[in-house]
């Protein structure tokens, strides 16, 4: 029997994993026993889950995405048009920002804490004497529950690269080959993020992305820098499947009121998505050229489209917080937004809608980052329409995150001195409220965690 606790009787401080303290206890557990590692092929992952009777094998049809950014976005597009249909998916997603749940979607619905805990447990058995890691360990769970549970489809993100990423053992067996394909690879922008790993060019960072495209399997290619769509249409070459890129298979164009997708068999005029930020059109042009080019083609009808328009969801991208706690810090009329952006592509996503709000509310950006990203990389794009910044403490999460004190020095050495550190969030927001009396417009940014953190306030 589980001794479940609602969120309301757990300090947010007491987890970071799950409000239900025994979930929190077994995540943790994990954690310990199987720290993250950074990937190293896919052998360890093909052992482990064959000792748990390869679930990968077992899946219905998969969307399986890689890229740098829209990932999550473009695989929240897909669910909103299954489930307009009327039809259930799965979908694997990571990191979460609130809660541990938020990763895996079974039926259309975060798991279960009785679920979680059950196959925690067996994964538990036949991790033993495997070096397993987190990501790793939670993949093959994610699978084990999709492939016992119905669902027309699994949405399935990649958590770092593509080739050897602990999600890429999908689709590379006999049985998903013999009738034509049980995949497809979707391809978002490439931008310059985790080159520690991947790589410091763009072809590097492609190649590492262009892993998940697999023979007998269509792959569909969000807008690229060209030396990246090259290393996209080279593998697909090689594979002899089909690519349809951006520009020369599909395309999408905005218009006053919403944005118009075109393809050679298809033309549709569809209202402004749900998700704020003009380069959504381009999450959701993906996902429908995903499904022309699926088994699910089908679904691709007007008043289907435009109801997933109106109802899909993905929490902390252009986010605008408008209820209590954090929004009653400010006066009225002033607005407050967060974003999850954190590499040089996404600051520039976020400095298109900057220019976008205009001058009409006086911008500022509280803030924090962790140790491994581009510093330069992502504020060059947005110090030009800040005025103000404020550096977060951020010593309390679980990551390698730059001291605010850090962070603040390398902005100022960016020749950009409106800047300082602040002890938490809520401060931040209480300094500008304190010293400007005309509204203003904040952007809380730069790191999932943080942007995470200010969710959890709202609970």
């Amino acid at each position: 029997m589980l001794k479940s606790q609602s969120v309301k009787n757990i300090e947010l401080s007491d987890w970071t994993f799950s409000p239900d303290p025994d979930v929190e206890e077994a995540i943790r557990s994990v954690f310990i026993q199987h720290p993250p590692l950074y990937p190293d092929g896919l052998e360890r992952q093909r052992r482990f889950l064959n000792k748990l009777g390869n679930p990968h094998q077992k899946l219905p049809f998969v969307f399986h995405v890689a890229g740098t950014n829209g990932k999550g976005s473009t695989l929240a597009f897909l669910q909103a048009i299954f489930e307009a249909a009327g039809l259930s998916v799965h979908k694997y997603t990571s990191p979460h920002l609130v809660s541990f749940d938020e990763r895996i979607v079974v039926g259309g619905k975060k798991i279960s804490p009785e679920l979680l805990l059950e196959l925690i447990d067996e994964c538990e058995q036949a991790a033993k004497g495997e070096e397993i890691s987190f990501f790793e360990f939670f993949t093959a769970l994610a699978f084990l529950a999709f492939a016992r549970q119905p669902a027309t489809v699994v949405l399935l993100e990649t958590g770092l690269g593509g080739l050897y990423d602990a999600t890429n053992v999908v689709g590379s067996h006999a049985a998903n080959i013999v009738d034509g394909g049980r995949l497809i690879s979707l391809l978002t922008s490439i931008s310059y993020d985790h080159m520690h790993i991947l790589g410091n060019t763009l072809p590097e960072i492609a190649a590492h992305k262009a892993g998940i495209i697999k023979s007998h399997s269509p792959c569909v290619i969000a807008p690229q820098e060209s030396s990246a769509a090259d290393v996209f249409l080279k593998q697909a070459a090689a594979l002899e499947v089909p690519a349809y890129i951006y520009g020369n298979n599909w395309a999408v164009t905005s218009h006053d009121g919403g944005f118009e997708y075109k393809s050679a068999a298809h033309k549709f005029r569809l209202p402004w998505p749900r998700l704020q930020g003009r380069h959504q059109i381009y999450n959701a042009g993906l996902a429908l050229a995903a499904l022309e080019n699926s088994p699910y083609s089908a679904l691709l009808e007007q008043k289907i489209l435009e109801r997933a328009m109106q109802r899909v969801d993905w929490p902390g991208r252009l986010q605008k917080i408008t209820s209590r706690p954090l929004a009653a810090l400010l006066p009225a009329g002033w607005e407050l937004w967060l974003d999850g952006a954190h590499n040089d592509s996404g600051a520039e996503a976020l400095a298109d809608q900057a220019k976008l709000w205009g001058n009409d509310l006086p911008l500022h950006l509280i803030t924090a980052m962790k140790k491994t990203k581009d510093v330069s990389g992502f504020y060059r794009h947005l110090l030009p329409y800040a005025a103000t910044v404020q550096a977060v403490d951020s010593s309390w999460i679980e990551a390698p995150m730059l001291t605010a004190e850090a962070l603040c020095s390398q902005i100022l050495s960016m020749d950009y001195g409106r800047v300082k550190t602040a002890t938490t969030l809520e401060s931040a927001l209480k300094s500008l409220a304190f010293q400007f009396k005309a509204p203003q417009r904040i952007l809380v940014t730069g790191s999932l965690y943080l942007v995470g953190h200010a969710l959890r306030r709202q609970l």
